[in-house]
């Protein structure tokens, strides 16, 4: 499942990352983007966690949202033996 984090634009330019979390976007597959559909204006981010942003417009005030990266669970798929020691 995608996780989606909710951004804001202000006329301004100014980017706002809000609390919001989206997850199961309804897929339309005959649309050209698929689930991200009409978030289809796609910017880099900076400064924050997610690395880019999809918006509804490419200019201007916009609702836009940033796949959320999950986190890198490598270490738990292979954990270190553990030891137990007898005090």
């Amino acid at each position: 499942m995608f996780k989606y984090a909710v951004y804001i634009r202000t006329k301004e330019g100014y980017i706002e990352r809000m609390n919001n979390i989206i997850s199961n976007l309804a897929c339309d597959p005959k649309e050209t983007y698929g689930s991200l559909a009409p978030y289809v204006y796609e910017e880099e981010l900076v400064g924050f966690p997610e690395s880019v942003v999809h918006w509804k417009k490419s200019t201007g005030p916009s609702v836009g949202i940033a796949p959320i990266n999950p986190p890198s669970h490598s270490a738990d798929r292979n954990p270190p033996p553990y030891r137990w020691v007898r005090a």
